[in-house]
């Protein structure tokens, strides 16, 4: 019995060790891959890209300038548009249909293509030209355009304005 309790503590400091090492990169942007996925309709694995915020910075920026109720006024967001994004697989002649975000906090939200066929989603990487620190909703948020059209500054539209983006899983035809 005491073989078991000492065993299960061993469990327990190492899981400890394993999430302090993450501490450091989850506390300040650091190395922070953004996993992009192509799945189909029925769950097939098409393809796997990891992005970390050098590579984003390379695929055409948008600017988004809003306020949205998380932040004081008018803030300007940057970073590559999710049709940029959703691009990467559809010039292999498929047709995305949405995307499932993943935030570090656990939390998933799906996207549908209506979204950034029509607005200008953008993946943020930067608020007002600074990166986000996880703890600032970075280092990622999926921005819209909510202060544009009075049709977007809805409930439906805030909730789909992940921020903490780990991954995005675009599901496609």
């Amino acid at each position: 019995m005491q073989a078991a309790t000492i065993g299960f503590r061993w469990a327990v400091f190492a899981l400890l060790l394993m999430v302090a090492a993450q501490a450091p990169a989850l506390a300040t942007g650091a190395r922070l891959y953004l996993s992009v996925s192509f799945v189909t309709v029925s769950g097939l694995p098409l393809s796997d890209h990891a992005f970390d915020l050098d590579q984003l910075d390379l695929l055409p920026q948008d600017r988004i300038i809003t306020a949205t109720p998380w932040t004081h006024g008018p803030q300007s967001f940057t970073g590559p548009p999710l049709a940029t994004l959703a691009g990467l697989e559809a010039n292999r002649g498929r047709r995305v249909r949405a995307v499932r975000v993943s935030s570090w906090a656990d939390w998933t939200v799906t996207i549908p293509a209506s979204d950034w066929e029509r607005l200008n989603v953008i993946l943020a990487t930067r608020l007002n030209g600074q990166t986000m620190r996880v703890r600032d909703k970075g280092p990622y948020w999926i921005m819209y355009p909510i202060g544009d059209t009075r049709d977007v500054d809805t409930q439906m539209y805030q909730a789909r304005m992940m921020w903490q983006v780990k991954s995005l899983e675009f599901v496609v035809e």
